[in-house]
Protein backbone atom coordinates (compact mmCIF):
# COMPACT_ATOMS: atom_id res chain seq x y z
CA UNK A 1 0.00 0.00 0.00
CA UNK A 2 1.52 3.35 -1.07
CA UNK A 3 2.21 6.00 1.48
CA UNK A 4 0.02 9.10 1.81
CA UNK A 5 2.69 11.28 0.27
CA UNK A 6 3.00 8.95 -2.73
CA UNK A 7 -0.75 8.96 -3.20
CA UNK A 8 -0.92 12.75 -3.16
CA UNK A 9 1.99 12.93 -5.58
CA UNK A 10 0.35 10.52 -8.02
CA UNK A 11 -3.10 12.12 -7.98
CA UNK A 12 -1.69 15.61 -8.21
CA UNK A 13 -0.24 14.77 -11.62
CA UNK A 14 -1.97 17.01 -14.21
CA UNK A 15 -2.14 14.12 -16.68
CA UNK A 16 -4.61 12.36 -14.40
CA UNK A 17 -6.97 15.37 -14.19
CA UNK A 18 -9.67 14.66 -16.75
CA UNK A 19 -12.06 17.32 -15.53
CA UNK A 20 -10.77 20.66 -16.69
CA UNK A 21 -12.48 23.97 -15.97
CA UNK A 22 -12.56 25.82 -19.28
CA UNK A 23 -13.34 29.53 -19.02
CA UNK A 24 -14.59 30.83 -22.36
CA UNK A 25 -14.69 34.60 -22.78
CA UNK A 26 -17.85 35.97 -24.49
CA UNK A 27 -17.56 36.84 -28.17
CA UNK A 28 -17.83 40.36 -29.54
CA UNK A 29 -21.42 39.65 -30.70
CA UNK A 30 -22.40 38.35 -27.26
CA UNK A 31 -20.89 41.38 -25.58
CA UNK A 32 -22.74 43.67 -28.01
CA UNK A 33 -26.05 41.86 -27.40
CA UNK A 34 -25.54 42.10 -23.63
CA UNK A 35 -24.74 45.81 -23.85
CA UNK A 36 -27.71 46.54 -26.12
CA UNK A 37 -30.03 44.41 -23.97
CA UNK A 38 -29.00 46.33 -20.89
CA UNK A 39 -29.44 49.65 -22.73
CA UNK A 40 -32.90 48.72 -24.05
CA UNK A 41 -34.35 46.80 -21.12
CA UNK A 42 -32.26 47.81 -18.15
CA UNK A 43 -30.80 44.38 -17.41
CA UNK A 44 -29.16 41.45 -19.09
CA UNK A 45 -31.18 38.27 -19.07
CA UNK A 46 -31.86 35.37 -21.38
CA UNK A 47 -35.27 36.71 -22.46
CA UNK A 48 -34.00 40.25 -22.95
CA UNK A 49 -31.08 39.07 -25.05
CA UNK A 50 -33.49 37.06 -27.21
CA UNK A 51 -35.70 40.12 -27.62
CA UNK A 52 -32.68 42.21 -28.57
CA UNK A 53 -31.62 39.60 -31.14
CA UNK A 54 -35.15 39.63 -32.64
CA UNK A 55 -35.15 43.43 -32.83
CA UNK A 56 -31.82 43.41 -34.65
CA UNK A 57 -32.94 40.74 -37.13
CA UNK A 58 -36.17 42.55 -38.01
CA UNK A 59 -34.37 45.89 -38.27
CA UNK A 60 -31.91 44.39 -40.76
CA UNK A 61 -34.76 42.85 -42.78
CA UNK A 62 -36.72 46.12 -42.93
CA UNK A 63 -33.68 48.22 -43.84
CA UNK A 64 -32.63 45.71 -46.52
CA UNK A 65 -36.14 45.63 -48.01
CA UNK A 66 -36.26 49.43 -48.06
CA UNK A 67 -32.90 49.65 -49.83
CA UNK A 68 -33.99 47.06 -52.43
CA UNK A 69 -37.22 49.00 -53.15
CA UNK A 70 -35.25 52.23 -53.42
CA UNK A 71 -32.76 50.68 -55.83
CA UNK A 72 -35.57 49.21 -57.93
CA UNK A 73 -37.27 52.61 -58.10
CA UNK A 74 -34.11 53.99 -59.70
CA UNK A 75 -34.15 51.40 -62.47
CA UNK A 76 -36.54 50.38 -65.25
CA UNK A 77 -37.47 47.23 -63.31
CA UNK A 78 -40.01 49.21 -61.27
CA UNK A 79 -42.20 49.41 -64.36
CA UNK A 80 -42.80 45.66 -64.01
CA UNK A 81 -44.26 46.26 -60.54
CA UNK A 82 -45.75 49.72 -60.90
CA UNK A 83 -47.73 50.15 -64.10
CA UNK A 84 -47.67 53.43 -65.94
CA UNK A 85 -50.65 55.67 -65.28
CA UNK A 86 -53.46 55.08 -67.74
CA UNK A 87 -54.16 57.77 -70.27
CA UNK A 88 -57.55 59.18 -69.45
CA UNK A 89 -60.02 60.65 -71.88
CA UNK A 90 -59.02 64.18 -70.98
CA UNK A 91 -55.27 64.10 -70.72
CA UNK A 92 -52.86 65.71 -73.14
CA UNK A 93 -49.77 63.60 -72.49
CA UNK A 94 -48.73 63.86 -76.13
CA UNK A 95 -48.57 67.66 -75.98
CA UNK A 96 -44.84 68.28 -75.66
CA UNK A 97 -44.75 72.02 -76.36
CA UNK A 98 -44.81 74.68 -73.68
CA UNK A 99 -48.41 75.96 -73.71
CA UNK A 100 -47.14 79.53 -73.71
CA UNK A 101 -45.47 78.91 -77.07
CA UNK A 102 -48.55 77.43 -78.76
CA UNK A 103 -50.47 79.71 -81.11
CA UNK A 104 -53.93 78.30 -80.45
CA UNK A 105 -55.67 80.47 -83.02
CA UNK A 106 -53.26 79.26 -85.69
CA UNK A 107 -53.79 75.63 -84.64
CA UNK A 108 -57.56 76.08 -84.82
CA UNK A 109 -57.31 77.80 -88.22
CA UNK A 110 -55.05 75.04 -89.58
CA UNK A 111 -57.55 72.40 -88.47
CA UNK A 112 -60.43 74.29 -90.07
CA UNK A 113 -58.50 74.68 -93.33
CA UNK A 114 -58.44 70.90 -93.70
CA UNK A 115 -62.04 70.59 -92.47
CA UNK A 116 -60.96 68.71 -89.35
CA UNK A 117 -63.58 70.14 -87.04
CA UNK A 118 -62.95 67.57 -84.32
CA UNK A 119 -59.30 68.64 -84.11
CA UNK A 120 -60.37 72.29 -83.99
CA UNK A 121 -62.61 71.55 -81.00
CA UNK A 122 -59.70 69.80 -79.32
CA UNK A 123 -57.53 72.90 -79.69
CA UNK A 124 -60.38 75.01 -78.32
CA UNK A 125 -60.53 72.79 -75.26
CA UNK A 126 -56.78 72.86 -74.68
CA UNK A 127 -56.89 76.63 -75.05
CA UNK A 128 -59.42 77.04 -72.23
CA UNK A 129 -57.25 74.82 -70.01
CA UNK A 130 -54.33 77.10 -70.82
CA UNK A 131 -56.39 80.21 -70.00
CA UNK A 132 -57.64 78.72 -66.72
CA UNK A 133 -54.05 77.92 -65.79
CA UNK A 134 -52.93 81.43 -66.78
CA UNK A 135 -55.67 82.90 -64.58
CA UNK A 136 -54.36 80.64 -61.77
CA UNK A 137 -57.71 78.91 -61.38
CA UNK A 138 -56.14 75.51 -62.12
CA UNK A 139 -52.65 74.10 -62.45
CA UNK A 140 -52.38 72.48 -65.87
CA UNK A 141 -50.76 69.04 -66.06
CA UNK A 142 -50.97 66.70 -69.08
CA UNK A 143 -52.13 63.73 -67.01
CA UNK A 144 -54.99 65.49 -65.21
CA UNK A 145 -58.66 64.84 -65.96
CA UNK A 146 -61.65 67.15 -66.20
CA UNK A 147 -62.65 65.96 -62.71
CA UNK A 148 -59.28 67.09 -61.36
CA UNK A 149 -59.77 70.53 -62.86
CA UNK A 150 -63.37 70.69 -61.63
CA UNK A 151 -62.14 70.21 -58.04
CA UNK A 152 -59.59 72.97 -58.55
CA UNK A 153 -62.13 75.48 -59.81
CA UNK A 154 -63.71 77.44 -56.99
CA UNK A 155 -66.17 79.73 -58.75
CA UNK A 156 -69.53 78.12 -59.55
CA UNK A 157 -69.89 80.07 -62.79
CA UNK A 158 -66.63 78.68 -64.10
CA UNK A 159 -67.40 75.15 -62.91
CA UNK A 160 -70.75 75.00 -64.70
CA UNK A 161 -69.39 76.34 -67.99
CA UNK A 162 -66.29 74.18 -67.76
CA UNK A 163 -68.34 71.01 -67.24
CA UNK A 164 -70.47 71.79 -70.31
CA UNK A 165 -67.42 72.38 -72.49
CA UNK A 166 -65.77 69.22 -71.17
CA UNK A 167 -68.81 67.17 -72.20
CA UNK A 168 -68.74 68.71 -75.67
CA UNK A 169 -65.05 67.93 -76.03
CA UNK A 170 -65.41 64.37 -74.78
CA UNK A 171 -68.43 63.70 -77.01
CA UNK A 172 -66.79 65.07 -80.16
CA UNK A 173 -63.17 64.00 -79.72
CA UNK A 174 -63.34 60.71 -77.86
CA UNK A 175 -66.78 59.76 -79.08
CA UNK A 176 -65.23 60.05 -82.56
CA UNK A 177 -68.38 61.58 -83.96
CA UNK A 178 -68.00 63.41 -87.23
CA UNK A 179 -69.21 66.99 -87.07
CA UNK A 180 -69.82 69.40 -89.91
CA UNK A 181 -69.14 73.10 -90.14
CA UNK A 182 -72.54 74.02 -88.70
CA UNK A 183 -72.06 71.79 -85.63
CA UNK A 184 -68.55 73.14 -85.16
CA UNK A 185 -69.73 76.76 -85.32
CA UNK A 186 -72.41 76.11 -82.69
CA UNK A 187 -70.00 74.39 -80.32
CA UNK A 188 -67.19 76.89 -80.91
CA UNK A 189 -69.47 79.67 -79.64
CA UNK A 190 -69.48 78.03 -76.20
CA UNK A 191 -65.68 77.97 -76.09
CA UNK A 192 -65.39 81.58 -77.31
CA UNK A 193 -67.97 82.77 -74.76
CA UNK A 194 -66.06 81.02 -71.98
CA UNK A 195 -62.83 82.70 -73.09
CA UNK A 196 -64.58 86.09 -72.88
CA UNK A 197 -65.94 85.15 -69.47
CA UNK A 198 -62.41 84.42 -68.25
CA UNK A 199 -61.23 87.77 -69.67
CA UNK A 200 -57.58 86.75 -69.71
Amino acid sequence: MPSKQKEVSIFSDSKLKYKQSNIVSPSLLQRFLSWLSEWLFGNVGYENINRTRTIIIWSVIIVSFTIIIWLLSKTQLISLIKPKPKATSFNFTEVTEDLNTINFELKITDALNINDYRLAIRWHYLKILFLLDKKQLIVFAPYKTNIDYTYELKKDTYVTSYKQLSRIYEYIWYGQFSINEISYTENAKGFNNFEQQLNV
